[in-house]
């Protein structure tokens, strides 16, 4: 890697953090390491990039025009060395967010089958079942399921989740087993309060019921514990509940009625470039997506 283009990334992580201290932590260097290094640019290109004062730091006017023109250009770097199958030299961390459960689930396997592939990659893992702000926490990759609410993120759909409405046969066999979606009004039924649709459970025919319960929760794995505990009627992804089914601890109930289905998807934070590693690991999920019966989507 040439200078300026070690220039540029050092840039680009300050402008990103809007801290010399901060984007030295991130790359792993000194913090006089960056500050020489974008004194080097800003004399290499002759002009100033950063306002500096004891309490704030911004770009200029010229700052912002290359911050755009550097994501460009070291994208377009990354890119070129990825597209000549350097694997050898896909490496470094990749910071990827995930929900709990499709982790588990999915995607470490797939994550494992990756490291085997990209040996000299690292991946740093935070699963959370809230989103996680792709760039005050400094992440390269989130996967989402649901609606996104940020338009600002770059977001390529990558897989489709299929979800099952459940209760453990003790439930239905005190509650009776309903026959058509009307029938969940006269349940109690568990509510998850991370989906935006809330109560709202919509069937793929149009139909759709607003559901009631006395037991809600922010969590898929407390959904399902729920569920198994008798407190009443669930729904969530499929992956969720498959071993469960399989054991006939849960059973699916209305199973002539479909949930309509929730998008999967990677995004990105979209004033970032995106290296070699990021695009390596991005184009492995799409592969992996679209091999699994319970995430693929015909309609990437």
């Amino acid at each position: 890697m040439n200078e300026i283009s070690t220039w540029m990334r050092s840039f680009v992580a300050v402008a990103n953090a809007g801290s010399f201290s901060v984007a030295a932590n991130q790359m792993g260097v000194t913090q006089s390491t960056i500050s020489k290094q974008i004194v080097a640019l800003e004399r290499h290109l002759g002009t100033q990039l950063f306002r500096r004062t004891t309490r704030s730091l911004s770009l200029t006017n010229d700052g912002m025009m290359f911050y755009e023109g550097a994501l460009r250009a070291l994208a377009a770097i990354d890119e070129a060395e990825s597209m000549v199958g350097l694997v050898a030299n896909i490496q470094g961390s990749v910071r990827l967010t995930c929900p709990l459960s499709l982790a588990e689930s999915r995607l470490i396997g797939m994550i494992g089958r990756f490291l085997e592939r990209y040996p000299k990659t690292e991946i740093d893992l935070r699963l959370s079942d809230h989103a996680l702000n792709l760039v005050s926490d400094n992440l390269d990759i989130a996967i989402r399921v649901g609606q996104l609410g940020d338009s600002r993120l770059t977001a390529r759909k990558i897989g489709s989740c299929r979800r099952v409405i459940v209760a453990s046969p003790d439930y239905l066999d005190r509650q009776g087993r309903p026959s058509v979606p009307a029938d969940l009004k006269q349940h109690n039924c568990i509510s998850y309060t991370l989906l935006s649709s809330g109560s709202r459970w919509q069937f793929q025919d149009g139909e759709a019921v607003m559901v009631t319960g006395n037991f809600r929760a922010d969590s898929p794995n407390g959904l399902r514990a729920a569920a198994l505990s008798g407190i009443g009627i669930a729904a969530n992804a499929v992956w969720l509940f498959e071993q469960q089914l399989a054991d006939g601890e849960l059973e699916v109930v209305l199973p002539e009625w479909e949930l309509t289905a929730m998008a999967v998807h990677a995004v990105l934070p979209s004033s970032r470039f995106i290296s070699a590693r990021t695009r390596a690991l991005l184009d492995f999920l799409i592969e992996e997506f679209a091999r699994d019966p319970l995430l693929a989507s015909a309609s990437l």
